[in-house]
């Protein structure tokens, strides 16, 4: 076994110090005094004289200890270990030699250890944090048992890295209000990195090989910025690095912002060991912490800091770090992250930091990170492994599914991590009721805000639940119509709130203008001004559209609805072009409270009336101007109009849109739809809101049976009139649905023309062509329907060409 000195020093302390049995026979049994007169210039005469102290006044036994305790922190001689053995040797100390001289076998324990002993503080220490990672907690604000933990899958969402994050900001980090949909839309295209790059693991994530993921996996020194809306996922994904280091063979730090005083002085020594002690209960020696950090000093490739929740920090990091540093030094918790984050302590170590975006941006460029990612949404395959963990009864499959037919805006939210588990939390709270819940996000946050006032935190609050709701909207409504999603507490003042009454749903967090902020504990009790935002944006949206209904006058009402809806305006080529959508995501909740109107009993019946006349009259004429011939530029937004709309649950509600609209010839001119919620909104609108229509271009060729069915059943089962319609279908789909082509024909006034795209031949249309001369044609609408088939590859040919009159037989032109 071929170790050079260094190693062998390394591993001669490791197997000392390995279990107290060892380390306390190696102490009794060494004549300490004898061993190092002849190991020479290996131990200095300084360290000699003072073991030689130790060993008149307290005997042999603290003797060695200390001598180990200086192999332990650098201050022998490399090589003293083989001096070591070689001198007990020369003094015969054959049990001693025996129990100490190194083994293949002692090898493989050092490797697998990364050369940390049993029983140490870095031992202890990681026990506690695997402990304290393995444990989650619930949205109602308590920790998940230990069991449940566990049994929690592992999935990792979607990591985006901020390319020029600090130049572009891309992600709206200055505290205006946006769009769910335009905050997507930003990292759409950014590259993406996984978990395993993040972490330098070998954890079975997918691969990339992007500059970004590149970078991860080949440089361990990066500080990089992981950050994300509240309920992303950033301080579970923290306990995932946790437990992933320890799993490779890592000594991972996890240190909570919120939890470092702002006026407590730290050295790098003193906060990876004492600060985390004090944090896990543990009361470590000045002996073990030396030994402690001399290892982490020598093993900074193997190390990874972790530092939680930026944004609920009661300091600001330093933008200009300190000249020439001292590492022994204790710094201000500032000044200290301000060197760590400058690389000018622990250069080899990999820090990562979590945030919410916004505390990022005053970073100076010699604090910027080396890369910043953004957690984005859970993919769907760990939405469902999830949502089946959390469910008590049914499957996510199931669930999902119905809520992306029902509700693509509920399906949508199931993305973000806390959301999903709410949602989970209310499917187990109302069972098989479930649906009558959760048919629009209105009501979805109706029922969620009433689950988390239900919770232990809410019963230390000193106001009742409608006011403090009511007040909640207020505030909520009128910082969205400044365009923020920033609260100050003299907004809180301002409607007589305090951070433990609004702790439930807003989140105090680090203002980057101001110098004495307070940590999140602190701001509960109101010690000092801070910053708040809503703990997810939706839940802001939710309460504003409760201001909208239950609290704003008509005429404010009426002013503000029309905001609600984009302009539209015809630009030099004649086309429509859609203005500013600031509004999208809470026009979707005040179309849930107008469905809710009439349930809603604390408000006045005139009022309800008012509003919701009010409202129709505005979704109507924008309806009116978005479907015409010149809409072609805007299609986007028609289909997110369907969306919108399916949150009209109300028959009696959609009854009177329709007849609003009983005038109006729609337009439909998408041919295909790629995404599956348009589709869904489509047949939620078409079946719902639609008298006429005077065009209809559909391409299904890549459609679901499910949702082909769906599309002949929302035609069949409205009162719509179809003037034209145009629907592109492979053959095979052709045969398949024939009846159901047939079962439309009472509601085409015009013409039917089906174009087949792939390869046909005389069988093609024999189904379809049975079908129609089987109908009835006196249940027509119109005195004449033109239907045809056309192949779209080679010539083009017409496939079926028939002309069909009320009360005759149809007559078929090939």
């Amino acid at each position: 076994m071929e170790l050079t000195l260094e190693k062998h020093d390394q591993m001669m302390l490791f197997k000392i110090s390995n279990g107290e049995d060892l380390k306390k026979e190696f102490c009794t049994k060494l004549p300490i005094v004898d061993i190092i007169e002849q190991m020479g210039s290996f131990v200095s005469q300084k360290y000699k004289t003072n073991i030689k102290e130790i060993e008149m006044k307290n005997g042999s036994y603290a003797a060695t200890k200390r001598f180990v305790g200086l192999a332990t922190v650098n201050k022998l001689k490399t090589g003293w270990s083989r001096q070591l053995l070689q001198t007990i040797v020369r003094l015969d100390l054959k049990y001693v030699e025996e129990l100490i001289s190194l083994k293949q076998a002692d090898l493989e324990e050092f490797n697998e250890r990364i050369g940390i002993p049993r029983n140490s503080l870095l031992d202890r220490l990681s026990e506690k944090q695997r402990h304290h990672c393995s444990i989650l907690k619930c949205p109602m604000g308590r920790n998940d048992s230990i069991e449940k933990s566990r049994a929690t899958p592992v999935v990792h969402p979607q990591l985006n890295v901020c390319v020029d994050h600090f130049k572009k900001n891309t992600a709206f980090t200055d505290g205006r209000y946006k769009s769910s949909q335009e905050i997507r839309k930003a990292y759409e295209k950014a590259p993406r990195v996984s978990f395993k790059d993040v972490t330098k693991s070998k954890v079975e994530t997918p691969e990339f090989t992007n500059k970004g993921s590149k970078k991860l996996r080949e440089q361990h020194g990066l500080s990089l910025c992981i950050i994300g809306a509240a309920g992303a996922g950033k301080t579970t994904m923290t306990k995932r690095m946790v437990t992933t280091c320890m799993d490779e063979k890592k000594m991972p730090f996890l240190i909570p912002f919120a939890q470092i005083d702002k006026d407590e002085r730290w050295s790098v020594k003193t906060l990876l060991t004492k600060f985390l002690c004090r944090f896990h209960d543990l009361k470590p020696s000045e002996e073990e912490i030396d030994e402690a950090f001399h290892w982490i000093l020598a093993n900074q490739e193997k190390c990874f800091l972790i530092f939680d929740g930026l944004d609920q920090s009661s300091f600001v990091i330093s933008n200009e770090p300190i000249e020439n540093p001292d590492i022994n030094d204790e710094f201000l918790p500032g000044d200290l992250m301000s060197l760590l984050l400058s690389r000018k302590f622990l250069p080899n170590t990999r820090i990562a930091v979590t945030s919410r975006p916004h505390s990022l941006v005053q970073f100076a460029p010699a604090i910027q990170p080396d890369i910043v990612v953004f957690l984005n949404d859970l993919l769907s395959d760990d939405v469902e492994k999830l949502m089946n963990h959390y469910l008590d009864n049914g499957t996510a499959s199931e669930m999902l599914e119905k809520l992306r037919t029902k509700s693509p805006r509920i399906h949508q939210l199931t993305r973000n991590p806390l959301l999903l588990r709410l949602i989970a939390l209310l499917s187990n709270e109302k069972g098989e009721n479930v649906w009558t819940y959760v048919s629009t996000i209105a009501k979805l946050f109706f029922e969620v805000v009433d689950l988390l006032q239900l919770s232990a935190h809410h019963e230390r609050g000193d106001i009742d639940v409608e006011v403090l709701n009511r007040k909640l909207a207020a505030m909520a409504f009128y910082k969205i119509i400044e365009g923020s999603v920033v609260f100050e507490q003299s907004d809180l003042e301002r409607y007589g709130l305090s951070g433990e009454n609004v702790q439930d749903f807003l989140f105090g967090v680090l203002s980057s203008n101001h110098n004495n902020r307070t940590s999140n504990n602190a701001l509960l009790v109101g010690l000092l001004e801070v910053f708040f935002y809503f703990h997810h944006q939706s839940t802001q949206e939710f309460f504003s559209a409760r201001f909208v209904l239950e609290q704003l006058p008509v005429g404010e009402f009426e002013e503000f609805v029309g905001k609600l809806f984009p302009r539209l305006e015809k630009g030099a080529d004649g086309k429509l072009k859609v203005g500013e959508d600031s509004f999208a995501n809470l026009r979707v909740f005040v179309i849930g409270m107008v469905n809710e109107m009439k349930n809603r009993h604390q408000l006045d019946e005139d009022e309800i009336l008012r509003k919701k006349n009010i409202f129709i009259n505005f979704l109507c004429d924008h309806l009116r101007q978005l479907f015409v011939e010149e809409a072609r530029g805007v299609m986007e937004h028609q289909r997110q109009m369907w969306v919108d709309m399916m949150d009209f649950r109300d028959e009696e509600l959609n009854r009177e849109i329709r007849q609003h609209l009983n005038d109006f010839n729609f337009l439909f001119n998408f041919g295909y739809l790629p995404v599956a919620a348009h589709r869904e909104g489509f047949f939620h609108f078409m079946q719902h809101f639609v008298s006429n229509v005077r065009y209809l271009w559909l391409d299904i060729d890549e459609w679901s049976d499910d949702e082909i069915r769906r599309l002949f059943q929302s035609i069949q089962s409205s009162t719509a009139k179809i003037e034209e319609m145009e629907i592109l279908m492979n053959p095979q789909q052709l045969e398949q649905w024939s009846d159901h082509v047939v079962a439309i024909l009472p509601h085409l006034t015009r013409k039917l023309e089906l174009v087949l795209d792939g390869d046909v031949d005389e069988r093609t249309c024999r189904k379809l062509k049975e079908g129609i001369i089987n109908f009835d044609t006196s249940n027509l609408q119109t005195e004449e329907l033109k239907v045809e088939v056309v192949e779209i590859r080679g010539i083009g040919h017409t496939l079926l060409d028939v002309v069909l009159r009320r009360g005759q037989p149809p007559q078929f032109n090939n």
